[in-house]
Protein backbone atom coordinates (compact mmCIF):
# COMPACT_ATOMS: atom_id res chain seq x y z
CA UNK A 1 0.00 0.00 0.00
CA UNK A 2 2.99 2.71 0.72
CA UNK A 3 4.29 4.39 -2.88
CA UNK A 4 8.22 4.21 -2.99
CA UNK A 5 8.08 8.30 -2.53
CA UNK A 6 6.57 7.62 0.64
CA UNK A 7 3.07 8.59 0.17
CA UNK A 8 0.56 6.38 1.40
CA UNK A 9 -1.85 4.94 -1.24
CA UNK A 10 -5.63 4.84 0.18
CA UNK A 11 -7.60 1.28 -0.05
CA UNK A 12 -10.77 1.71 -2.53
CA UNK A 13 -13.80 0.39 -0.97
CA UNK A 14 -16.02 -0.10 -4.46
CA UNK A 15 -19.03 -2.35 -4.27
CA UNK A 16 -21.01 -3.24 -7.48
CA UNK A 17 -24.53 -3.32 -8.16
CA UNK A 18 -25.63 -6.26 -8.00
CA UNK A 19 -25.10 -8.58 -11.09
CA UNK A 20 -26.23 -11.87 -12.21
CA UNK A 21 -25.22 -14.94 -15.37
CA UNK A 22 -27.29 -17.33 -15.91
CA UNK A 23 -26.54 -20.38 -13.80
CA UNK A 24 -25.69 -22.52 -17.04
CA UNK A 25 -22.82 -20.21 -17.76
CA UNK A 26 -21.53 -20.80 -14.10
CA UNK A 27 -21.69 -24.36 -14.43
CA UNK A 28 -19.49 -23.96 -17.69
CA UNK A 29 -16.43 -22.80 -16.20
CA UNK A 30 -13.52 -25.27 -15.71
CA UNK A 31 -11.64 -24.04 -12.79
CA UNK A 32 -12.00 -22.53 -10.17
CA UNK A 33 -9.68 -20.23 -11.65
CA UNK A 34 -12.30 -19.16 -14.31
CA UNK A 35 -15.21 -18.96 -11.86
CA UNK A 36 -13.62 -16.13 -10.03
CA UNK A 37 -12.93 -14.50 -13.12
CA UNK A 38 -15.93 -14.76 -14.64
CA UNK A 39 -17.55 -13.12 -11.04
CA UNK A 40 -14.96 -10.50 -11.10
CA UNK A 41 -15.55 -9.90 -14.79
CA UNK A 42 -19.20 -9.69 -14.66
CA UNK A 43 -18.93 -7.06 -11.57
CA UNK A 44 -17.59 -3.99 -13.64
CA UNK A 45 -14.98 -3.57 -11.16
CA UNK A 46 -11.21 -3.14 -12.34
CA UNK A 47 -9.14 -5.93 -10.58
CA UNK A 48 -7.65 -3.24 -8.23
CA UNK A 49 -10.83 -2.00 -7.42
CA UNK A 50 -11.51 -5.57 -5.76
CA UNK A 51 -8.40 -6.60 -4.10
CA UNK A 52 -7.94 -3.67 -2.55
CA UNK A 53 -11.74 -3.64 -1.02
CA UNK A 54 -10.58 -7.28 0.14
CA UNK A 55 -7.39 -6.19 1.37
CA UNK A 56 -4.98 -8.52 -0.60
CA UNK A 57 -2.34 -7.53 -2.59
CA UNK A 58 -1.93 -7.69 -6.26
CA UNK A 59 0.51 -10.56 -7.03
CA UNK A 60 -1.69 -12.83 -4.64
CA UNK A 61 -5.15 -11.93 -6.49
CA UNK A 62 -3.26 -12.60 -9.90
CA UNK A 63 -2.29 -15.91 -8.21
CA UNK A 64 -6.09 -16.64 -7.44
CA UNK A 65 -7.31 -15.60 -11.11
CA UNK A 66 -4.28 -17.77 -12.86
CA UNK A 67 -5.56 -20.78 -9.71
CA UNK A 68 -2.26 -21.54 -8.42
CA UNK A 69 -3.80 -19.44 -5.11
CA UNK A 70 -7.14 -19.97 -3.54
CA UNK A 71 -9.55 -16.95 -2.13
CA UNK A 72 -9.13 -17.84 1.48
CA UNK A 73 -13.20 -18.87 3.19
CA UNK A 74 -12.78 -15.80 5.70
CA UNK A 75 -12.58 -13.70 2.26
CA UNK A 76 -15.94 -14.93 0.58
CA UNK A 77 -18.58 -13.32 2.28
CA UNK A 78 -16.99 -10.05 1.36
CA UNK A 79 -15.80 -11.01 -2.02
CA UNK A 80 -19.43 -11.87 -2.77
CA UNK A 81 -20.79 -8.33 -1.52
CA UNK A 82 -17.60 -6.39 -3.38
CA UNK A 83 -18.59 -7.94 -6.89
CA UNK A 84 -22.04 -8.06 -6.43
CA UNK A 85 -22.92 -11.66 -7.10
CA UNK A 86 -22.40 -14.99 -6.00
CA UNK A 87 -20.87 -16.90 -9.04
CA UNK A 88 -18.03 -18.05 -7.69
CA UNK A 89 -19.51 -19.92 -4.36
CA UNK A 90 -21.93 -20.95 -6.87
CA UNK A 91 -19.64 -22.61 -9.16
CA UNK A 92 -17.81 -24.60 -5.60
CA UNK A 93 -21.34 -26.23 -4.52
CA UNK A 94 -21.95 -27.24 -8.34
CA UNK A 95 -19.11 -29.22 -7.52
CA UNK A 96 -19.93 -31.35 -5.27
CA UNK A 97 -23.96 -31.28 -6.90
CA UNK A 98 -25.43 -28.42 -5.18
CA UNK A 99 -26.94 -25.21 -5.59
CA UNK A 100 -27.21 -22.58 -3.14
CA UNK A 101 -30.44 -20.98 -1.65
CA UNK A 102 -31.31 -17.76 0.33
CA UNK A 103 -32.21 -17.84 3.17
CA UNK A 104 -35.26 -15.96 4.66
CA UNK A 105 -34.50 -14.08 7.74
CA UNK A 106 -36.85 -14.38 10.62
CA UNK A 107 -38.16 -10.79 9.72
CA UNK A 108 -38.08 -11.84 5.86
CA UNK A 109 -40.34 -14.64 7.19
CA UNK A 110 -42.81 -13.32 9.31
CA UNK A 111 -43.84 -10.78 6.48
CA UNK A 112 -44.59 -13.08 4.54
CA UNK A 113 -46.61 -15.17 6.80
CA UNK A 114 -48.64 -11.98 8.10
CA UNK A 115 -48.80 -10.84 3.79
CA UNK A 116 -50.16 -14.17 4.05
CA UNK A 117 -52.73 -13.71 6.68
CA UNK A 118 -53.99 -10.13 5.10
CA UNK A 119 -54.41 -12.13 2.17
CA UNK A 120 -57.09 -14.89 3.80
CA UNK A 121 -58.81 -11.54 5.80
CA UNK A 122 -59.40 -9.77 3.20
CA UNK A 123 -60.81 -12.45 0.95
CA UNK A 124 -63.22 -13.39 3.95
CA UNK A 125 -64.29 -9.96 3.95
CA UNK A 126 -64.92 -10.18 0.02
CA UNK A 127 -67.20 -13.05 0.70
CA UNK A 128 -69.19 -11.38 3.59
CA UNK A 129 -69.64 -8.42 1.88
CA UNK A 130 -71.32 -9.73 -1.22
CA UNK A 131 -73.18 -12.43 0.86
CA UNK A 132 -74.84 -9.29 2.67
CA UNK A 133 -75.62 -7.57 -0.79
CA UNK A 134 -77.20 -10.74 -2.10
CA UNK A 135 -79.55 -11.13 1.86
CA UNK A 136 -80.42 -7.23 1.20
CA UNK A 137 -80.94 -7.67 -2.29
CA UNK A 138 -83.43 -10.43 -1.51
Amino acid sequence: MNRVDGQAELPLVTIAEPNTVPLEMIQRQKTAAAAFALACQSSGLEDKEVYMSLGIDAGYFSRIKAGTATLQVDNLAQFCQVVGNTIYIEWQAYQVGCTLVQIETESERRAKAAEKRAEAAELKVKVLMETFQVRAAA
